[in-house]
């Protein structure tokens, strides 16, 4: 957390010091930001920001932090009460967590940075970030299994995972269908490079998926289960 010093400072001071930390933190992965970079650009000494923070590890987290609370937040607005059901809820949560990385592109450049990157420094930093997902979605899950959209004897922990693992790989899956970067896109803050419908396609694909599962029950023949002798 910052020190009281930050919290006393005047609220365009604030704003303006976040705003420089959020610029180089998004451009720039946890090693190879610098906080001498952002006090050139806020034109202050060195020290101020030893002042408000213990050290650079401690501003990363503290931004990493309020850009997942902005983003859960710009979800949940988002999502409202129009998606009833668990795999509506899903559906709408993917999608406008999309819709928030690009038009974000600083908090999600950020978010995104903490999630890949390797360094022991950001590791706990990370594991929080992963902690928080994980807890939304167990909500999410033991919603649908009360609604009755789910089975009960699910291993809810397991299914949260799963879900979290696929949510962030879809972001390189719409990177490899849809020939962009998202590191890039994110960082040019130019918009969405996919189209709501193409998205919603991809959405509804992957529900599809989680509702039938992978077995093939067209045909009534079933195929053996044991070796030959």
């Amino acid at each position: 957390m910052p020190k009281e010093t930050f919290f006393n400072l005047p609220s365009e001071k604030r704003e303006r010091f976040m705003a420089a930390a959020l610029d180089e933190f998004a451009l720039h992965d946890y090693r190879s930001a610098s906080v001498s970079r952002i006090v050139a650009t806020l034109g202050i000494a060195k020290g101020s920001v030893y002042q408000y923070f213990e050290g650079k590890q401690e501003l990363y987290a503290y931004l990493v932090a309020s850009a997942a609370a902005e983003k859960f937040a710009f979800i949940d607005a988002s999502v409202g009460d129009e998606a009833s059901g668990f795999f509506e809820r899903f559906t709408s949560t993917v999608f406008h967590g999309a819709r928030f990385d690009f038009t974000e592109p600083r908090l999600a450049s950020i978010l995104y940075n903490v999630t890949y990157e390797p360094g022991a420094e950001t590791l706990s930093i990370s594991a929080r970030l992963k902690a928080a997902s994980l807890e939304y979605l167990d909500g999410l899950v033991r919603s649908g299994i009360r609604s009755g959209d789910l089975r009960g004897d699910i291993d809810v922990g397991y299914v949260a995972f799963a879900l979290y693992q696929l949510s962030a790989s879809l972001r390189d899956y719409l990177s490899e269908r849809f020939g962009f970067s998202f590191k890039a896109a994110v960082q040019a803050g130019s918009g969405s490079p996919i189209r709501d419908e193409d998205l919603h396609e991809v959405l509804r694909e992957l529900v599809a998926l989680l509702r039938g599962g992978l077995a093939d029950t067209s045909s009534s023949t079933s195929r053996p289960t044991t070796s030959p002798v």
